[in-house]
């Protein structure tokens, strides 16, 4: 054994007063009218009167709460002092009955993706690498689609009704230059994914029914728009090499076979969504049905409700209504322009040239291509409907049941509606506006580029997602694994044991950390604490820096009424925490509270709560995270969000805070008597969740330079924002692994705020929803696809949603949407934690023998689905809604100033002035 790791001083600055100073240039001060009254006035000028980033002023520290005088603790034995630490060995391994039923566990998952026998598309494998690549390979080509539309449009309304110069070759050698391009890409996407196929067969393996089916209509699709591409390069080229081919009534016959094609494809895409239809329906047997069994690899288990695509083809005939009808207009409309189409004998005569450039169309032409954009947008509407229909319903099932079928389903959506906005827009900009010039027929015939441009890049992605491959050994149970998780702290070296039994060879997998939600809720209640830490707490025996006697008697004078029922007894109870340190950053209103015990320490940062707050979030533009380092030009300089490096440094927080967290370490450590492994949870909601990242970064820096490897630092952030760029990510990564930021559905401030490639996200992600889904670590395809484009929330940014959609999860369990082994886990998180089980029984009406008679209950024999008068409670339970008194103290704006900066934090309840217990239902 060890002795404690000496303290051997304080935090070091390293160069970064010099570094702020030298970035002073940067900050321009903001010229705002004081609207909100002289508190906005007052937070303007004391955030943007110093000329750089200063770390000079002062933090108010609070007094030091201890509630034990304890020298030594005893730690647990039973692992879970190490159950935050995934690369510490622990001294007590876990039990092998449990590991062993872990692992069963998870390979009933893997049932269906037997890749030596079995069919495995690239879609239910595709890793971070690849769909990113395919999903900026679908930004590029709409990007590129788009600048080709508008550059039509533009020469299309500068040429206006001039005659137009048919003899002309740049269009013609622009459309033969990018029809080439796709048609080879599409060649090559398609040869490759028949190839593919056809080993598959060659094999002998497996084929699902629903795989097969979309296997064959993506193929299909495939070769129709490879056919298309020619026919839309070859009377360009021909065009291209003679003029007079306009003459002639052939390039009449490729337009009417790619319109032909158009046809089809649109009733391909109809069928797509059709067959995700119900065609029977039927109740689910008793029996155990693997996780991934519905949707997994498109496959539909005996005694499930079975799909129009598990059918015989002839299921499909209502999607073939339309096609007929459709073609039956471009056919009209080819005999009618090709029947007119007599002067291929006259190209070369003096006077062909002006009568060429002589464009009209006739009302029968006219009437053709309403009617064909008509058709189309009736194809488009009813293909989006049936797809949303069918994404509505996914949302009353387990997410883990349909995780495939959703994403799925969702990116069918978005590449549809990509095709169908294009479509419209091109057929309305180079057609119907002015349909009699000759540039609107040239386009019509000829073909619309910026849809050949789009559609190959569609289909050439859903040809690389549809491909059958044989993943990598052990790919299928890493995939599996790194979406796992634990309910308890307890539960963690268990299943960390048995992701290192299942998956040995894979070393990668190994460093990956794991997600508990017995920690999440613990710092949640942290986070929300922390915005209510009582400030009289802060104001006796004070020491300022640089303070005026004004300040200090203001200071002295603040008082505080709770506005929650949260305290830090119970705060502290949570991890058995015997001390507690408050900072309060004065000049840039940041707050930190810090709570330490035997074998955790606890870092909280409060959020957005005042103006200052607000004014820091705005400050958006980059600065060197301190020490300058790496070239800017190669993409490899740290760069963080100003206003939040200006935050944490303001008044030399860091310093205070790394200093006191690193004292907290040595105390715990001499408390226990030996070298035992310190776990650092660092967390923060909003601003707080900036916060936390930066210092989750010093603190782990700090620990590794005072020889403390085996301490562990973790982060698990709620609705934080991106704090830098991608060199302050990988930078991060690598430090503090262990960060997860828990995200709200369709929060406005955790979904924006990228500026396309300014800022990175580190960490993994967990997004959650008030349907009770939670997603670990969702790939970058299923992330994309869960948001939502336009529909980003404020309200859920609020903490009290946040703490409102962790319940839904936790009430999913119990109520058929929830995870297989979620009922388990949910009694397993109430019997470790005294405050959830209280929070459950008090607050949702769950109490845990109710939900033990519940889970061990047979499916059949239970009244009914949900556990009876379980319930969700009150959006924001914990505030205690006070009667208002007039203030004499401050005016009524800065009242109304201060009840808006609050209104950024928590919504206000609207119940009677007590805890609200009243349930407003699922």
């Amino acid at each position: 054994m060890t002795t404690p790791w000496p303290y051997t001083g304080q935090c070091q600055e390293d160069t970064e007063v010099g570094t702020a100073t030298a970035a002073g240039a940067l900050y321009v001060p903001w010229q705002t009218v004081s609207a909100l009254a002289s508190e906005t006035g007052q937070a303007v000028k004391q955030t943007f009167s110093d000329s750089s980033i200063s770390t000079s002023g002062h933090v108010q520290q609070g007094r030091q709460y201890h509630v034990s005088s304890n020298e030594h603790c005893d730690l647990p034995h039973n692992g879970q002092a190490n159950s935050m630490v995934e690369d510490i060995p622990t001294s007590t391994c876990p039990d092998p009955k449990a590991v062993q039923a872990e692992i069963q566990r998870v390979k009933r998952k893997l049932v269906s993706t037997d890749a030596a026998t079995e069919v495995v598309l690239r879609f239910n494998f595709m890793g971070s690498k690849e769909s990113k690549a395919a999903l900026l390979f679908l930004v590029a080509s709409i990007i590129m689609g788009a600048a080709v539309l508008i550059t039509e449009f533009v020469n299309k309304m500068e040429l206006r009704d001039a005659p137009y110069p048919f003899r002309r070759k740049t269009m013609y050698a622009w459309n033969v230059g990018v029809g080439s391009a796709c048609w080879l890409l599409m060649t090559v996407s398609l040869a490759s994914f028949m190839w593919h196929v056809l080993d598959a067969i060659r094999l002998h393996k497996n084929w699902k029914h629903r795989q097969k089916r979309n296997v064959t209509l993506i193929m299909v699709e495939g070769i129709l728009q490879w056919l298309n591409l020619i026919f839309f390069v070859v009377p360009n080229s021909m065009l291209l090499s003679e003029a007079c081919f306009i003459a002639s009534g052939i390039w009449f016959w490729f337009g009417f076979a790619r319109w032909t094609c158009w046809n089809t494809i649109f009733t391909l895409f109809l069928v797509h969504a059709y067959s995700t239809r119900i065609w029977k329906q039927q109740e689910a047997d008793n029996s155990k049905v693997s996780v991934a069994a519905i949707e997994h690899g498109f496959h539909s288990p005996a005694g499930h409700s079975k799909l129009v695509m598990d059918g015989p083809w002839t299921l499909l005939w209502p999607c073939l209504l339309l096609w007929p009808w459709f073609q039956a207009v471009v056919s009209f409309g080819w005999i009618h322009n090709a029947t007119h189409q007599d002067s291929e004998g006259r190209c070369l005569e003096p006077d062909f040239a002006v009568e060429a450039s002589q464009c009209g169309v006739d009302r029968a032409t006219l009437v053709v291509v309403n009617v064909i954009v008509a058709f189309a947008v009736l194809y488009f509407l009813v293909t989006c409907a049936l797809l949303v229909s069918k994404l509505r319903s996914y949302r009353k099932l387990p997410y883990t049941f349909v995780q495939v079928g959703l994403v799925y389903n969702t990116l069918q959506l978005w590449l549809r509606l990509v095709v169908m906005t294009f479509f419209v827009f091109c057929m309305v900009l180079l057609w119907l506006v002015q349909p009699g010039w000759c540039t609107s027929q040239n386009f019509s015939w000829l073909g619309l580029m910026p849809m050949q441009i789009v559609m190959t890049a569609t289909t050439a992605v859903l040809c690389y997602a549809a491909t059958p491959r044989t993943p990598q050994e052990h790919v299928a149970a890493s995939a599996v694994w790194l979406q796992e998780f634990a309910w308890t702290e307890a539960d963690k070296p268990i299943k960390l044991e048995a992701r290192s039994s299942m998956v040995p060879k894979d070393a990668d997998l190994a460093r990956q950390p794991m997600f508990c939600f017995e920690t999440m809720m613990k710092l949640l209640y942290w986070s929300c604490f922390v915005y209510d830490h009582k400030k009289e707490q802060l104001t006796p025996r004070t020491e300022f820096c640089n303070a005026s006697s004004d300040q200090e008697q203001k200071l002295e004078g603040t008082s505080f009424t709770a506005r929650t029922s949260l305290s830090l007894d119970t705060a502290l109870s949570l991890y058995n925490m015997t001390d507690s340190q408050s900072f309060w950053e004065i000049q840039q209103d940041t707050r930190c509270l810090i709570g330490w015990g035997c074998s955790t320490v606890v870092v909280a940062f409060r959020g957005t709560a005042s103006m200052k707050n607000a004014l820091a979030d705005l400050q958006a533009w980059r600065i060197a995270h301190p020490p300058v380092r790496g070239k800017t030009w190669l993409g490899t300089r740290p760069m963080v969000h100003v206003g939040f490096l200006k935050s944490w440094l303001a008044g030399g927080l860091k310093l205070k805070v790394v200093n006191q967290v690193l004292e907290a370490v040595q105390q715990c450590k001499q408390r226990s008597g030996s070298d035992h492994p310190i776990t650092v949870l660092v967390t923060g909601h909003s601003l707080g969740g900036a916060l936390a990242t930066l210092a989750a970064y010093d603190i782990r820096k700090q620990l590794l330079a005072n020889k403390q490897s085996n301490s562990k630092v973790v982060c698990c952030t709620f609705a934080a924002p991106r704090t830098g760029n991608h060199a302050f990510a990988r930078e991060y990564n690598a430090m503090v692994p262990d960060t997860w930021s828990v995200i709200n559905d369709q929060d406005v401030v955790t979904r924006e705020g990228k500026m396309l490639f300014l800022y990175k996200r580190p960490g993994q992600r967990v997004i959650l929803n008030a349907a009770g889904h939670m997603m670990v670590r969702p790939t970058r395809m299923e992330a994309s696809v869960q948001k939502t484009t336009g529909g980003q929330s404020v309200r859920h940014h609020l903490l009290t949603s946040y703490f409102h959609t962790i319940l839904s999860v936790v009430l999913a369990q119990f109520s058929g949407l929830g995870f297989p082994d979620g009922m388990e886990g949910v009694i397993r998180l109430a019997e470790a934690s005294p405050y959830v089980k209280d929070l459950l029984e008090t607050q949702m009406g769950m109490s845990l023998p109710e939900m033990r008679a519940f889970c061990q209950s047979e499916p059949a024999s239970r009244s009914e689905h949900a556990l009876p008068g379980a319930h969700l409670p009150s959006k924001g339970f914990w505030l205690i809604k006070r009667p208002s008194a007039p203030s004499t103290a401050a005016s009524p704006r800065a009242s109304a100033t201060r009840m808006l900066m609050r209104k950024l934090s928590f919504k206000p309840a609207t119940a009677a002035p007590s805890l609200q217990h009243v349930s407003d239902g699922l």
